[in-house]
């Protein structure tokens, strides 16, 4: 009698530990499959502009917004554009699939960068990119120049300052 209520009680235990393994291995498939399926995807932002142009000419400007291979369609995407100590925003028009442009006339020769404010699925993004206005090697030469100055100026002003 002892050795048949020791078996039963031995094949409950086992009967019991082997369903909770299943059940524990089903768990963790599960837990895989939500990994996977639930993964949150951040918006990506392309600008898309000619990095050379020139100056007074009409220059299309384009932000691209995607999540994964989704292109986002209802997106908030502003362009600042940025030379110097000057800035200037302008929201852009959704055009086709997740593509938000504008057209912009650059009114003088430099270095401007263009941000693209771009506010999708939660988040804010500002990717950037620079574009060149005219001659690089005009702008450049009168920088350099205007740098030169500032040397010397500061540097004579140094020189007040120790007599």
């Amino acid at each position: 009698m002892k050795a048949f209520l020791i078996g039963i009680s031995l094949g409950i235990v086992i009967f019991i530990s082997s369903g909770c393994q299943s059940q524990f291995q089903a768990n963790e498939s599960d837990q895989e499959s939500m990994n996977t399926t639930n993964e949150v995807l951040a918006p990506q932002v392309q600008i898309i502009a000619n990095e050379q142009v020139e100056k007074g000419k009409k220059e299309t400007i384009t932000a691209v917004v995607t999540v994964g291979e989704e292109f986002v369609d209802d997106a908030d995407v502003e362009f600042e554009i940025k030379r110097e100590e000057e800035s200037e925003k302008i929201t852009a028009n959704s055009k086709d699939k997740g593509k938000y442009t504008i057209d912009y006339t650059y009114k003088s020769d430099g270095q401007y960068e263009i941000i693209a404010h771009t506010n999708a699925e939660g988040y804010h993004i500002m990717p950037s990119m620079n574009i060149q206005v005219g001659n690089s090697d005009t702008d450049t030469d009168s920088s350099t120049k205007q740098d030169e100055k500032s040397e010397t100026s500061e540097h004579h002003h140094d020189h007040e300052e120790e007599q």
